[in-house]
């Protein structure tokens, strides 16, 4: 009887690929963060003022200032910059081999 052995995985270089992932989308959350929260820092809206500028509650606009990034996605970061007049673009580079 032949034992069939399980494919070989490389464990470490798939929690690696996931770790680089999310720490990818990380970055993008805080960069798109840091921005709305100079947008509105620029037009001197308090959270409230924010809040009702964006449509949103205030507790959103305080956690949004207090940088509480796991509050909220890309889509709604996005949404709110461009509710405020921001441009928002993607840049996706390829890797050179």
């Amino acid at each position: 009887m032949t034992v069939l052995e399980p494919p070989a995985l490389d464990w470490d270089q798939d929690i690696l690929d996931l770790a680089m992932a999310e720490a990818a989308s990380l970055k993008i959350r805080t960069d798109l963060m840091l921005e709305l929260q100079h947008c509105i820092q620029n037009r001197g809206w308090t959270p409230v003022e924010a809040a009702i500028a964006l449509r949103q509650t205030s507790p959103q606009m305080q956690n949004l200032m207090n940088g509480e990034l796991s509050r909220f996605t890309t889509e709604q970061l996005i949404q709110l910059l461009c509710k405020v007049g921001c441009q928002v673009r993607v840049s996706v580079t390829t890797p050179s081999h």
